[in-house]
């Protein structure tokens, strides 16, 4: 039997809690707690947890709204000696149940939300009063988990079309929160401004890196972050503002009116980091772009981008250095040239694999799991920094989130009965990165085929643009030829007037903010509410709209350039998001 071995984490929120029980440890647009009323609500929870039957080393699912609940009930889950394994409320039901079986989750705990899990796994429902409301109990302590420790376990796609799960082990996550905590200068007058979906492993520092010196979370909804209703939160006189997010959020931040308060550090992580982005926020503090995969433990590298070199004259900002005694290894593609090759890992941030993937893990951790191939190409430059420079396979990234395209393309298949289909991902200048579907099928139904991938695949893999074509390329070996595939020329481009009657009509129907990449289908839309936004167009523009071009264009900013079109108003060049 292994000895237990306290949870790193929550060691350090302790700490806080010890050193400065009265300072706020949470807040959100309902209320703020401090470090005394956390820690009590997080022992309490623990307390239930295992009066429920869960002992250390057991996984709890934590599927929670952005409220205050939902790093509280993370906390809970760790305080009981459990590894937590977030679910997205927002996914489909068949991938909140994939995850949670997957990981074979004793129980999940259900915070501000009613979206369906499982029968078979026990459920705990909360909500953030209920959860927050402090026991008069001492609190219990924490419970030490078996080792090696696992604190948690991300879910990510996959290429066999299965979403595999990493298992990151304590002392990783918590060595990695206090060496970057350090490192981008945190301190206990912090104030971390949360952005990131749970299920996001960045989102495991944006919780725990305030509460390891005792400063203060802020949780915002997602809503107002679409919304770009930021500025209350970043209000902080006297204090220094953290924010974390990828740059495709950042872009559609700046682009609906942003202002960054010039005091301000963000950290930019998921995708490549344009010069030309950071150019737009050059006046604050710092920015810093860092870089890691879910196996290595959330970061590996960290870049300050400022003050930029005014003649550096690659667009790309390099990934760094690395960070919490990370080492870097290029594995060269050529014998010759730059030293280019695909970025191999090791050191303390290395996760323990994938749960019950064994075939997997031994493919992609080396030398008995001291090492971590990652598939991503990188190249260094003469001063020593390392520059993302592409995949060795066919993983993507959309908005930060990790696509394996031939989980997309399984989707598609196990839909359409056959395998005729082939997925890549484009970028459009306005629009950012999104993925293109290719169907060699007369007969598929396009619409129907979007409602069933929007069931079955979070939001972000479904396919933005579906092309039917007479058949897919293929190279000499059998295999799809995917540089091979050809799509009509698209310009995207919108009118003004057209956009803002969309929106607003999107906002009221569908009762979520206007996002230019939403997806009719993944935010619950249906017939009926086609039929009404179709009404409140034609109406707005004295044509006639049909409800099918909804159907057709079910992504907003797609939605945009087929009613511009329709309607025959002038269109702008450049689009608007």
């Amino acid at each position: 039997m292994n000895p237990g071995e306290p949870d790193r984490l929550v060691a350090m929120f302790l700490k806080s809690a010890q050193d400065t029980p009265d300072r706020v440890a949470i807040r959100d647009s309902g209320g703020s707690w401090t470090y005394a009323e956390t820690a009590a609500a997080a022992a309490d929870l623990a307390d239930r947890l295992s009066a429920a039957g869960v002992e250390p080393g057991h996984r709890v699912g934590v599927m929670a709204a952005r409220r205050a609940g939902g790093p509280v009930a993370i906390l809970a889950a760790l305080w009981s000696g459990a590894a937590y394994v977030p679910i997205d409320p927002g996914w489909p039901a068949a991938r909140r149940a994939a995850v949670l079986r997957g990981a074979q989750a004793r129980t999940v705990v259900a915070v501000d939300t009613a979206h369906e899990t499982p029968d078979d796994v026990p459920r705990l429902d909360l909500t953030t009063p209920q959860l927050l409301r402090a026991p008069s109990a001492q609190p219990s302590s924490p419970r030490p988990r078996p080792h090696p420790g696992a604190a948690y376990v991300i879910f990510t796609s996959g290429s066999t079309g299965t979403p595999k799960g990493v298992e990151v082990r304590s002392a990783a996550a918590g060595g990695l929160v206090e060496s970057v905590a350090s490192l981008i200068g945190m301190g206990q007058d912090s104030v971390f401004v949360a952005l990131s979906s749970f299920a996001f492993d960045i989102s495991v520092f944006e919780i725990f890196a305030p509460w390891s010196v005792g400063g203060e979370l802020v949780i915002v909804p997602e809503l107002q972050i679409l919304a770009n209703q930021l500025g209350a939160s970043l209000e902080a006189p006297g204090r220094d503002v953290f924010v974390q997010t990828t740059p495709t959020v950042l872009e559609h931040l700046l682009r609906n009116g942003l202002a960054l308060p010039k005091d301000t550090v963000l950290m930019l992580a998921g995708e490549r980091l344009r010069r030309s982005l950071v150019a737009q926020v050059a006046h604050v503090r710092q920015v810093w772009n860092l870089y890691g995969p879910t196996e290595a433990t959330i970061y590996t590298t960290a870049h300050a981008c400022l003050p930029l070199v005014p003649d550096d004259p690659e667009p790309d900002l390099p990934i760094g250095s690395p960070v919490n005694g990370a080492t870097t290894r290029i594995q060269p593609l050529s014998d010759g040239g730059e030293e280019v090759g695909e970025l191999l890992i090791g050191g303390p941030g290395l996760a323990l694999g994938y749960v019950g993937r064994p075939d997997l893990t031994a493919e992609r951790f080396l030398d008995g799991g001291s090492c971590y191939a990652t598939g991503d190409v990188v190249r260094r430059r003469a001063d020593g920094l390392l520059v993302h420079a592409g995949r060795l396979d066919r993983q993507a990234k959309i908005r930060g989130n990790r696509v394996e395209l031939d989980e997309v393309e399984a989707a598609l298949a196990e839909r359409l009965g056959h395998g005729r289909v082939a997925v890549r991902m484009d970028t459009h200048r306005v629009a950012g990165p999104y993925l293109a579907a290719f169907v060699a099928d007369p007969h598929c139904d396009v619409v129907s085929l979007r409602r069933g991938l929007a069931d079955r695949i979070p939001a972000y893999m479904v396919p933005t643009r579906i092309y039917l074509v007479p058949e897919i390329p293929m190279t000499s070996s059998g295999k799809t030829d995917h540089s091979a595939l050809r799509s009509p020329e698209d310009t995207w481009a919108w009118d003004d007037v057209v956009f803002e009657t969309l929106a607003k009509l999107w906002e009221r129907y569908l009762g979520v903010p206007a996002a230019p990449d939403g997806n009719f289908y993944a935010l619950g839309g249906n017939a009926h509410i086609a039929r009404r936004i179709a009404t409140g167009l034609a109406q707005a523009h004295g044509t006639e709209v049909d409800a099918a071009v909804i159907e057709r264009h079910p992504v907003l900013f797609d939605l945009a350039a087929a009613l511009t079109e329709l309607v025959g108003t002038p269109t702008r060049a450049d689009g608007r998001a």
